[in-house]
Parts: C-alpha cells; structure tokens; sequence
C-alpha cells in the first residue's frame, strides 16, 4: 500500500536521517550511502572492493548515464583539508584510467563526502574545475550530506522505514506494560556508573517544552507520552524504587552524551531528542517505541532530560 507521508512524519525522519549522517564514518557512511542510492535508482551499481585491485577508485556507478560516484567519510572532515584534495586527485585519476575506456565513459565525477552538513574547503572547487578543464566532457562535483538527504526524503514511505526504522507516530502511544520490563532492562544495562539522586520537583510541563526550543513533532511525543503517565507510576507502585532511579541515571548519561556528540545547530534539541528515543529502543517495534515514548515523558518532567526553566522571582509590593 503507498503511504504518503506527512509533513511531521517527513521532519521526523529527516532528523533521524540526520543521526545517521553525524554518527557514521568509513565503510558505514559508504553502506549507508549505497543503500540509499540503489532504492533510488535500480541502476546504481555499488562496487565491491576486490583483492590487491580494490574498487578501482569507483564505490557505485550508473552505467546508462555515465555518472560515477567515490567516497570520502573520515570522522571529521574538518581536519582533513589536504587529504582530502589528495584523495579527489588520485581517485579520480584511478577510475579514469579503469572504467573511462573499458566499461562506460565518465559523464559525471561526483565526489561524495560526509560534510556532517558544515560543507566543503574552498580549495577543493578549483581541483574539481581543473579536472573538468583536463577531461572535456566530465562534469565534477562535490556531492555532500545535503544532496543525500534530498534523494533520500524523496523515497517512497516504506524505502524510507527500510533505511531507517518505523518511524515512529506519536498519537498511537499506548503503553503495554507487559513489555516495559524488557525495554527498562535494556535501558539499565547501559547506564554507566551514575550515581542515584533524589528527584527534582517538576517544572511546568509545557513552559519545559519551550524553554529547550522544542519543535511540535517532538512536543507531541512528550505529550502523547504523557497521557500514558497513570499507568507507568502503577508500574513503579509495584517495582522497586531501585528500577527508577536506574532509569533516571540513564536518561540523563544518554541526554548529556547526546550534547557532546551532536553538533551545534538550530535544531539540536530535536536532534538529541530522536538521539536519546532511538538509542533507548531495545529492539524495532511499536510496542517498544510507545514504551521509550512514555518513559521519556515521565523523566523529561522531571528534568532529568533537557534543561529545566528558572524559576520565577516572586514580584515583591514594590515591582
């Protein structure tokens, strides 16, 4: 059945993409990007390296139209500017003098670099333009994480849960209690030495929600979440206390890693908030998903995730 997917669902999944692009380097951000590509166009040809001879300098091709695609995803690019220029040079010498004459020629060089989204070094546009001036009729171009996410939002709805996952819909949050304890096990088996705390008092719900810039799709989860609050405290009524503060501490380590390991951007809030519901998922499924949801509302009203407003100053008689 084709589902078109709505403008929530599609923000969503645009952050999640975006995870992908900020955690995976090497051969991971290579897979990542041929997946993409072949759902794409049946005719992308990925290429696997062979022995001695590699890949030739080719990752993936489209034979009909010439268009041939390398590449380059250190884990960060910004410290890269000269190996970068040396790959593009060499690279595309290599597959010049392999597949030009003996498979198809090459129309298009896109060089393809996990830019994290920071784009490219000034100086690699004159070496793509100093190839083009030595190869009448190749087209070069950087082809960066913007450009992938463009073909990539434009897949078909199930194309786009096969890359990432379901992606979740907050309005059918329904917590099924029975699953909960494996989804807290899992939580608990990846704190990391936390120490327990007493819990805060808990701010203003919605005020939380503004004060950390949080987007509608993400404010819907939290509230959706919310609603299922009644069921998750009889769950503690009949659980140690031990399992909360438990929980509680891993939240946190995930919310205080997820501010390390995400860029600054308008949208980091949200960007940590998918990043801390999708490392929280046991295994894929609803049930899963609902049960992260209701937790994450639970502990983010208590401030043990994202930052909480400061309190306000009792006006005296005089202001």
């Amino acid at each position: 059945m084709f589902v078109i997917l709505t403008a929530d669902d599609l923000y969503i999944a645009r952050k999640l993409f975006q995870l992908e692009i900020y955690k995976r380097n090497g051969q991971s951000y290579e897979d990542f990007f041929s997946k993409i590509m072949r759902l794409h166009n049946i005719d992308f040809i990925q290429i696997k390296p062979q022995g001695q001879f590699g890949d030739r300098k080719n990752d993936g091709f489209i034979k009909s139209t010439g268009q041939y695609y390398q590449v380059y995803a250190p884990e960060n690019l910004s410290h890269k500017e000269k190996d970068t220029i040396e790959k593009l040079v060499t690279d595309f010498n290599g597959l010049y003098a392999y597949w030009n004459a003996t498979v198809t020629p090459i129309l298009e060089f896109n060089f393809v670099l996990n830019d994290k989204y920071q784009g490219t070094y000034p100086s690699l546009h004159p070496e793509l333009t100093k190839i083009e001036e030595n190869h009448v009729g190749v087209k070069c171009k950087p082809f960066l994480s913007q450009h992938l996410e463009d073909i990539f939002l434009k897949l078909p709805h199930n194309n786009i849960e096969d890359v990432l996952g379901k992606i979740p819909t907050a309005e059918d949050i329904n917590l099924n209690v029975s699953n909960l304890n494996e989804v807290i096990e899992y939580l608990i088996s990846l704190k990391d030495g936390v120490s327990p705390e007493t819990f805060p008092v808990n701010p203003d719900f919605e005020e939380k929600i503004v004060f950390n810039s949080l987007s509608s799709p993400a404010a819907t989860f939290l509230r959706y979440g919310s609603y299922q609050d009644g069921a998750l405290k009889d769950f503690f009524k009949v659980n140690s206390t031990f399992a909360k503060d438990d929980l509680k501490n891993t939240f946190s380590k995930l919310y205080k890693d997820a501010i390390q390991e995400i860029p600054d951007s308008d949208s980091k809030n949200d960007l940590i908030f998918f990043d801390i519901a999708k490392k929280a998922y046991p295994k894929q499924g609803k049930v899963y998903q609902d049960a992260v949801f209701v937790l994450m509302a639970y502990f983010f009203s208590y401030c043990d995730i994202f930052e909480e407003p400061p309190l306000k100053q009792q006006q005296t008689l005089f202001q």
